[in-house]
């Protein structure tokens, strides 16, 4: 059985769309207009009719989804299919045309039958739905990575659009059908396009009233596209209003939050200098982190996801500092599951010397300064990528140098005692560690004697 979601299904269903999409357009002028068609298009239509019963079969030896759970039952899907779209589909593949004179003879009826065709355009619904994805993969059978081609609300444009141009496109046929004498002394496509513009100017209420109906049938008919434009119109404005109101939901909500913290702000009467480093805290989120609440996302992740996202976020933190190098596996993941973000505005002092240490940290984007407080020397400039503090999490001596940033920074931190408790449960890394500690303090004691000397 065919995957539903596989890239070659995909594009199959693709190249299908747009042959619903040629009959959708072509077959109503040519019921109106009563053209003949040259030998290159007959065989390029017959060649569409062969791909459209190649769909049904397709149909018929393709997996589906039912509540999430991949169907590979073929009695089960060729039951779903038989009920649902089997009909409209073998319909508008069936050749009437190469039968015409056994339904004439029986039935009565002519080539009109190629309108029927026009019943596979309801599938256009379906395979907007199933374009809307693209497989770019699977690990498993039951289970493929699907990616978003463009955005959702933009594919609801591009939906809309599509079915109204069409819709127009029938309603001036209709028009031209019931109106043989519209325009008659003008070539068919200048017929076509006046027709066109009496079709949109009626669907979307304008109505000039250059073009107006002179029979029942056309008065009848122009009420009834009245109506349905009505109905179009208001869709319209309220579609285009939810498209420019969600274009961007989160500058608008990030736009909200500056509002209450300017409100904040005002009540409570802070200076400009406090206010300015606030507003500009919330500026920098907003151009870093696009107003994307991580943690929110982070603990709404069920626990085998967010393990490795963080390891395929994070993982390249972690393996810099020296003695998580050789560390297990199944201790980084458990690391890497602990850090947390924070961020810092330039000029905010991360820690100061002398200050008793909680936290490691690993600085994900921007600059630091390494400053040694009692001169104000510069000591270093640590880049995206580094880490520093990591000697709180093996011992218990003081901060020896300030950390101050030098622009807005986004940082991970891993807490001491989360690191404790990681260590227990990997004694033989825990002695590892108690290694680089005593090794550390041997090392300073050494360099404290030589000083004194």
């Amino acid at each position: 059985m065919i995957h539903p979601n596989s890239p070659y299904k995909r594009i199959w269903d693709l190249f299908v769309f747009i042959c619903i999409t040629y009959f959708a357009i072509e077959v109503p002028i040519r019921l109106v207009f009563h053209y003949k068609l040259t030998a290159g298009v007959n065989y390029f239509e017959r060649a569409i009719q062969i791909v459209f019963g190649i769909d049904v079969i397709l149909n018929f030896n393709t997996a589906i989804l039912k509540d999430r759970l991949l169907i590979h039952n073929r009695k089960i899907v060729t039951k779903t299919y038989l009920r649902t779209w089997f009909l409209i589909d073998f319909l508008s593949a069936f050749p009437f045309d190469l039968f015409g004179g056994f339904f004439f003879q029986y039935f009565g009826i002519t080539d009109s039958l190629k309108i029927l065709r026009l019943l596979r355009s309801v599938r256009v619904f379906e395979l907007f739905k199933s374009l809307r994805l693209l497989a770019i993969g699977a690990d498993s059978d039951d289970r493929f990575k699907l990616v978003e081609v463009i955005n959702p609300m933009t594919f609801r444009l591009i939906f809309f659009v599509y079915w109204t141009s069409l819709f127009a496109h029938w309603v001036a046929c209709g028009w031209i059908q019931l109106g043989p004498e519209f325009l008659p002394d003008k070539d068919m496509t200048t017929r076509y396009i006046r027709a066109l513009y009496w079709s949109v100017t009626t669907l979307t209420t304008i109505g000039y009233g250059d073009i107006t109906p002179v029979t029942n049938k056309q008065t009848i008919y122009t009420m009834g596209v009245m109506i349905l434009g009505v109905g179009i119109y208001g869709y319209v404005i309220g579609n285009i209003a939810t498209l420019l109101s969600n274009l961007d939901v989160s500058r608008v909500t990030f736009q909200e939050k500056l509002n209450t913290i300017d409100s904040f702000i005002k009540y409570k009467k802070l200076p400009p200098n406090l206010a300015n480093r606030i507003r500009s805290y919330y500026v920098n989120l907003w151009e870093n982190k696009h107003g994307i609440d991580e943690t929110e996302i982070w603990d709404n992740l069920p626990s085998g996801i967010k393990i490795d996202v963080s390891m395929f976020l994070h993982n390249h933190l972690i393996s810099v500092v020296p003695f998580f190098k050789n560390a297990p596996e199944e201790l980084k993941r458990e690391v890497v599951l602990e850090l947390k973000p924070a961020f810092y505005m330039k000029g905010d002092i991360i820690f100061k010397e002398g200050d008793v240490p909680h936290n490691m940290y690993f600085l994900s984007k921007g600059h630091v300064e390494v400053i040694k407080e009692k001169t104000g020397d510069l000591l270093a400039t640590l880049n995206s990528g580094s880490f520093f503090g990591e000697m709180s999490l093996i011992d218990d001596s003081l901060r020896t140098a300030t950390i101050k940033a030098g622009s807005y920074c986004d940082v991970y931190t891993l807490g001491k005692d989360r690191f404790s408790d990681i260590l227990k449960h990997h004694p033989g890394f825990a002695k590892h560690i108690e290694t680089i500690a005593k090794e550390r303090k041997k090392s300073q004691t050494t360099n404290r004697k030589k000083k004194m000397k």
